[in-house]
């Protein structure tokens, strides 16, 4: 029992470090920032750098959000319209009604006003992108989580896409 309990130990200690490793291992242009504090909107860890909040006379928010493989927004949609910039790794764009796209670094997504949608990381890498929305006239209207099945479907989609 001593030596199962050991070895459970060394192999959640490594999975810990692992983890540590990818993290810092992900390149991007800038810091990772924190654990997302807006995580009850999001499925799997994603990290949150504010770059501009908005204040000060900007009207403009700006934030690297980065995602671990899997990881996703919940279905949501901003009244004033979102850009996402790209920047490191792979990722996955899904607007409600549409195909979905796998996203890369230099890939600018313009989401309409009030369009339905999620972004995630893809099923084996990080994704990191900057958010870009009006900080003053525009609100975030979080919606349902998107599922496993809706996420894998989207994935498969969007692999489908970037292949013909």
């Amino acid at each position: 029992m001593k030596k199962l309990l050991s070895s459970l130990t060394i192999l959640t200690l490594l999975g810990g470090t692992i983890m540590a490793d990818e993290t810092k291992n992900f390149k991007q242009p800038f810091e990772l920032g924190e654990i997302n504090p807006y995580s009850k909107f999001f499925t799997g860890t994603t990290y949150l750098n504010n770059l501009d909040d908005g204040k000060s006379g900007r009207k403009v928010n700006i934030s690297n959000v980065t995602f671990e493989p899997c990881s996703r927004t919940d279905w949501h949609y901003h009244t004033a319209g979102q850009a996402l910039v790209v920047t490191a790794g792979s990722g996955i764009y899904k607007s409600a009604g549409k195909v979905a796209r796998i996203i890369e670094p230099g890939d600018i997504v313009k989401i309409d006003p009030n369009e339905k949608h999620f972004h995630a990381g893809g099923a084996t890498t990080w994704m990191a992108h900057l958010s870009i929305i009006d900080a003053k006239d525009n609100k975030t209207v979080w919606l349902e989580k998107v599922s496993d099945e809706e996420y894998k479907a989207a994935a498969k989609e969007a692999t489908k896409q970037s292949n013909d």
